[in-house]
């Protein structure tokens, strides 16, 4: 693969019909070898050349998708105007730097391809042309991409092997492919790897390579599991003394809450000036204008959670002066780590269950609580059971199967009613009609949802819930915000993250311990079908 120079190119572009006509089959294949050889090696000359290249990744890009590849690499950017550069870029096409910076910050909206497009692309063409001059004996070049856990980092390396498998010039380079890592062969015949890992503490994920590029997805969502803290500064920290010359970092995410975080710092900083970092701001539409053709999505978002959809679609961070809702010493407190997820239904137990139920986008999950009563005390409450399901890109969950897996469950604790809220509500109820099951409403609106977690948060104030050890759920729980709403109260806010998931699992906690704190019946658990129910002790231990 190398380009050919420019006076074959003009002895070739000046042969007429009657000379192609002499030459051989294989003079002509030769010829044509000679040709996709040279076009393949114009379009690693640069990211966009290599996105739109039929021979790589053959992508059509968006006005702004080329200009964010143009300006990163200080080319001139031809492909918007110059109130299309203030809105995005802050200034003029102009004054967009003419020298690529180390490092790029991109603020986008979901669903704008800023992850498949931007990150994908720019990971592998760092991989097969950034200089390696540096690279000691033994050493080997990775092209790194870090997201907020391992299963969305591999998607990200998805992206990059779905390139691969579709062009044949690609894949004839791969030495090697696993899980979380694809070893090529570089055009100068050294091998390469684009690897992913899982933000860590102290950015120890990024640490111990020689790097080519360096890829922080969804970075404003690096947190600390334990902690809550954001630690996306240790992680650049640790990836950028590591680059070789001429390699880059790309800080790329959705936003979270203004002026909180590496990215929304180096944007305060550099944004319209671009004098140590590009800086971006992409709403979900200018990076890709196909998203939601009919307005649909979007003005069901707008309904349903306005803050969030500023964020997701128009890349507006959420404002500053939020908090985090629960704190850390009281979910430390909280969790049990010794004990199992899921707890034995109890005979004469009060337990209340409710749903986060969503198909398309989010997650449905299900919880039930038990309270336990307290002879001259304040009740306990304690998280006996939680699932979920999550969709599929491209494949939307189905309700009648969802309720089918959360309704044994339910009868398992001898739960005849669940509670949920408004959203996909009536839908639900008919399904779980089925099981016997009636579904209740929560507190409506706003008030309704601060009412429901700050019951939560008294109860682990008082240390009067408990909970197993649950990533995911901690994670969720960390994340969720507070801040004074307009006319008063208090707005509770949870994070669409890059997997989908919006607070799900901590909306079906909080409202199964609501639920259970009305739960007047002690039921008698339906014994598993796989125990007698005729045993005295009812079929439990």
């Amino acid at each position: 693969m190398h380009a050919l120079e420019p006076s074959l190119l003009a002895r070739l572009s000046r042969l007429t019909p009657a000379q192609l006509a002499t030459l051989t089959e294989t003079e002509r294949a030769e010829i044509n070898v000679a040709l996709d050889g040279h076009e393949q090696a114009l379009a690693l000359r640069s990211q966009r050349e290599l996105a739109e290249s039929e021979h790589f990744c053959g992508l059509t890009l968006s006005p702004l998708m080329a200009a964010i590849m143009d300006a990163a690499e200080g080319r001139p950017v031809t492909t918007i105007d110059d109130a299309a550069a203030l809105k995005h870029f802050g200034c003029s096409l102009a004054k967009l730097p003419r020298r690529a910076r180390r490092l790029v910050a991109v603020r986008a909206g979901g669903r704008a391809g800023k992850t498949s497009r931007l990150l994908a692309t720019k990971a592998l063409l760092a991989a097969l042309t950034v200089p390696l001059t540096t690279l000691a004996p033994g050493e080997r070049a990775i092209s790194l991409i870090m997201a907020p856990d391992l299963v969305l980092a591999r998607q990200v390396l998805g992206f990059v092997r779905g390139y691969i498998e579709a062009s044949p010039a690609l894949s004839a380079r791969v030495l090697n492919d696993t899980a979380d890592e694809i070893e090529l062969r570089r055009p100068d015949g050294l091998p390469v790897l684009i690897r992913v890992r899982a933000a860590s503490r102290g950015g120890k994920g990024g640490r111990g390579f020689v790097l080519v590029f360096a890829g922080l997805d969804e970075a404003a969502f690096f947190r600390d599991d334990a902690s809550g803290v954001v630690n996306d500064t240790e992680i650049y920290r640790a990836v950028a003394q590591r680059l070789v010359p001429g390699a880059q970092a790309w800080i790329v995410s959705t936003p979270w809450i203004a002026g909180t975080g590496l990215l929304e710092e180096t944007l305060a900083a550099d944004l319209g000036t671009h004098e140590h970092a590009l800086c971006v701001v992409a709403p979900t539409r200018a990076l890709n204008p196909t998203w939601d053709p009919d307005g649909t999505i979007e003005a069901q978002l707008r309904q349903s959670d306005p803050e969030n959809a500023d964020r997701e679609i128009d890349a507006i961070p959420l404002a500053a002066g939020s908090s985090r809702f629960f704190e850390k010493v009281t979910l430390d407190a909280a969790t049990d780590a010794q004990r199992a997820q899921d707890l034995q239904p109890e005979r004469g137990g009060f337990y209340g269950a409710a749903g986060d139920f969503a198909f398309r986008r989010n997650a449905s999950t299900v919880a039930v609580v038990r309270r336990i009563p307290v002879e001259g005390g304040a009740d306990r409450y304690e998280l006996a059971f939680l699932d979920e399901r999550r969709p599929e890109p491209g494949a939307p969950l189905k309700p009648s199967a969802v309720v089918d897996d959360f309704a044994p469950a339910l009868k398992r604790y001898g739960l005849t009613r669940a509670a949920a809220d408004s959203h996909e509500r009536d839908q639900v109820a008919d399904e779980m009609a089925r099981h016997d099951i009636t579904v209740s409403a929560l507190p409506a609106g706003q008030a309704g949802k601060a009412e429901q977690y700050l019951f939560v948060r008294r109860l682990l104030r008082e240390g009067r819930f408990t909970m197993p050890a649950h990533t995911r759920l901690r994670a969720q729980l960390n994340a969720i915000l507070a801040k004074p709403a307009p006319g008063g109260g208090m707005s509770i806010t949870s994070p669409t993250t890059a997997d989908g998931s919006h607070g799900d699992l901590v909306s079906g906690v909080v409202g199964a311990t609501w639920a259970a704190q009305f739960a007047v019946d002690e039921v008698i658990p339906e014994p598993p079908p796989f125990l007698d129910p005729g045993d005295p002790t009812g079929g439990f231990c």
